[in-house]
C-alpha cells in the first residue's frame, strides 16, 4: 500500500477512540438483549408445542453465538488497541 491510502479522511478524523469502543459495546448490548429475547420466545413456544420449540431452539442457537461472539469480539478489539 502506498502512505495516500493510509491517510485518515476528513471525515472520520472528529470521531474519537471512545466513540468508536461505545458503538461496539452498546451493538453488543443490542445482540445480547435480542438474544435473550429469541430464546425466550423459543421456550416460551417449547411450553405450548415442546418438538416444535426445541428445533426453533437448535436453529437459532448457533446463529446466536456467533452473533453474541462476534460483537463481544469486536469491542474486545477495539478496547485493546484504541483505549490504550
Amino acid at each position: 500500500m502506498s502512505d495516500a491510502s493510509k491517510t485518515e479522511t476528513q471525515l472520520t478524523q472528529g470521531i474519537s477512540n471512545e466513540t468508536i469502543c461505545g458503538y461496539f459495546y452498546i451493538m453488543f448490548l443490542v445482540v445480547v438483549v435480542l438474544s435473550v429475547f429469541v430464546v425466550g420466545v423459543d421456550v416460551y413456544v417449547m411450553t405450548k408445542r415442546p418438538a416444535a420449540g426445541f428445533s426453533m431452539l437448535l436453529r437459532s442457537a448457533p446463529t446466536l453465538l456467533i452473533a453474541l461472539v462476534n460483537t463481544l469480539f469486536m469491542y474486545t478489539l477495539c478496547a485493546r488497541t484504541l483505549l490504550k
